[in-house]
């Protein structure tokens, strides 16, 4: 994740091998087609993913990758 990249904290509701369900504490108003979803909340592992679904509080992605650690700077 890049440093200019805005974060916003969710928590993951449902969780498959392709996907996930997110939940978010403020309703949505414009979310990016593509996100990086960081599983713990040091970074330390995170996927990238494509949004296939939103409405106000929830999103739904497709995992583009696998998890990988997030590199240290």
């Amino acid at each position: 994740m890049r440093a200019d990249e805005p974060s916003v904290r969710c928590v993951i509701l449902d969780m498959s091998d392709g996907g996930a369900r997110l939940a978010f504490d403020q309703p949505l108003v414009d979310i990016p087609r593509s996100i990086t979803l960081l599983l713990f909340k040091d970074g330390s592992a995170q996927r990238d993913c494509e949004v296939v679904w939103a409405d106000r509080r929830y999103v739904g992605v497709k995992f583009r990758s696998e998890w990988y650690p997030t590199a240290k700077i």
